[in-house]
């Protein structure tokens, strides 16, 4: 797109065509006015990752709304401890407090029923009619960036998704993933190479035992994250949440090395089970009593 600041050329109005005869598109302030808005899930349940927490009065935390609405006085939970949060103080990006935040709002609350040392980043405030799910394994689907050797069955990393920081494993590899396509193969793949897209399965090993997620067609910013391995300072691949398990018993995978320690994993209470499985949408093929919920 060709513009001058200078002589404010394509800014407002389109490029002549005796100045730019290869350009036939519209002018830069058309062109964002006709961008589409971000869809904010004002009227979803109300979901917050807890970025960070410290004492000031009395327990604060901060994180970003990703969907819902809180209010000032009213009551919550906190996820994977189920605690019920009550909304004493609510801060915006300034120091003035305000009765209500929305969707895409980065906030700061004061809150009452829990203590500071009982909060651990990657923790979600949300609603008590729709808690977040927490799960010890689920499936995504997989772009593999960087990876230096190969990767297959028990591949240890680290995962990353919005606020939390957790230690996984690979327990298996279920469709390798057509380029172009997308279609999956039939038979599961026996590793994956660096630019390979598949859909795997992992399971959390890391403290917490438990991670709070959604799957990404609901909430893309709670089903988006990506893993690193346990040498490089680099993404190794990118994610989007394909499937969950949720409060099934923790299966060991039959690993020849045990699983490294990570100084960034942190450590807190394991979630108690609750529940059986949980379908959240119709089961797919070779999914292994695993329900699919692709983004």
């Amino acid at each position: 797109m060709p513009i001058s600041a200078q002589t404010t050329v394509g800014i407002k109005d389109r490029v002549p065509k005796s100045i730019a005869p290869w350009f036939d598109g519209p002018s830069l302030l058309e062109y964002l006015d006709s961008m589409q808005t971000l869809e904010r899930k004002v009227n979803a349940p109300f979901m917050m990752p807890i970025a960070a927490k410290y004492r000031d009065m009395g327990t604060m935390i901060e994180g970003k709304i990703e969907s819902g609405v809180i209010k000032k006085g009213a009551s919550y939970v906190m996820m994977p401890n189920r605690e019920t949060i009550g909304i004493a103080a609510l801060y915006g990006e300034t120091e003035d407090e305000i009765q209500a935040a929305t969707c895409g709002d980065q906030v700061r609350i004061r809150i009452r029923g829990v203590e500071e040392e009982d909060i651990m980043p990657g923790f979600v405030l949300c609603s008590p009619k729709r808690p977040v799910h927490c799960v010890l394994a689920f499936e995504a689907q997989i772009v593999l960036l960087e990876l230096k050797s190969i990767l297959s069955a028990g591949f240890n990393c680290v995962l990353h998704v919005h606020s939390a920081t957790e230690e996984v494993t690979f327990s298996a590899l279920l469709h390798k993933l057509e380029k172009g396509t997308g279609r999956k193969s039939k038979k599961p793949p026996g590793f994956a190479t660096k630019g390979m897209s598949i859909i795997a399965r992992l399971e959390v090993t890391g403290g917490a035992g438990s991670i709070c997620v959604e799957r990404f067609e609901d909430y893309p910013q709670l089903g988006r994250f990506t893993l690193r391995d346990q040498v490089c300072h680099y993404p190794s691949s990118h994610h989007k949440i394909d499937n969950v398990v949720l409060n099934t018993p923790r299966v060991k995978p039959s690993l020849s090395a045990k699983s490294p320690s990570c100084s960034q994993t942190r450590q807190h209470q394991p979630l108690k089970p609750v529940g059986k499985t949980v379908s959240l949408h119709p089961p797919v093929a070779e999914s292994g009593g695993v329900f699919s919920i692709m983004g």
